[in-house]
């Protein structure tokens, strides 16, 4: 029997960062799509040359790695157009200060809201219970901020 990595049953880790990996070209394809963005891209070492697969090439290869634990065999992007395509990196980096800004406008949106609330006379144990009760954790409402009463 051949020991090569690649005939090496995937481990729990190795699934994992896999899983990770189809879950990011997931979110980045929904991001990206819309944007002109075709695929990735990924410089081989084995072949010296970039490699562009497409979001669906690297989703079905992804998958296919998770069910067989080995990568399918595939065709060459034709005439790619290097353009359209980013780096698994750069595609992270991209995903990650989105929802790095889509969390810090979600909480400055939702102390403005606490605030509204405030000035129209609700306590603090009422803004809590809607907050709860619409599953929206919001940092600072709490009885050291607006006092015991519940009053600022």
């Amino acid at each position: 029997m051949d020991d090569s990595p690649e005939d090496q049953p995937l481990d729990e880790d190795d699934r994992a960062q896999l899983q990770q990996d189809l879950d990011d070209v997931v979110a980045l394809r929904a991001m990206l799509s819309p944007r002109g963005i075709k695929g990735v891209v990924h410089f081989c070492a084995d072949c010296e040359t970039d490699h562009y697969l497409t979001w669906d090439l690297l989703e079905s290869n992804l998958s296919a790695v998770l069910r067989e634990g080995s990568f399918p065999v595939h065709e060459p992007a034709f005439a790619p157009d290097p353009d359209e395509y980013v780096t698994l990196d750069y595609g992270r980096g991209y995903l990650d200060g989105y929802e790095t800004v889509k969390e810090e406008e979600f909480n400055e949106l939702a102390m403005r809201m606490v605030l509204q609330l405030r000035n129209r006379g609700w306590r603090t144990d009422e803004i809590k219970s809607m907050m709860a009760g619409m599953q929206l954790d919001v940092p600072g409402i709490d009885d050291k901020t607006w006092g015991a009463d519940g009053n600022s």
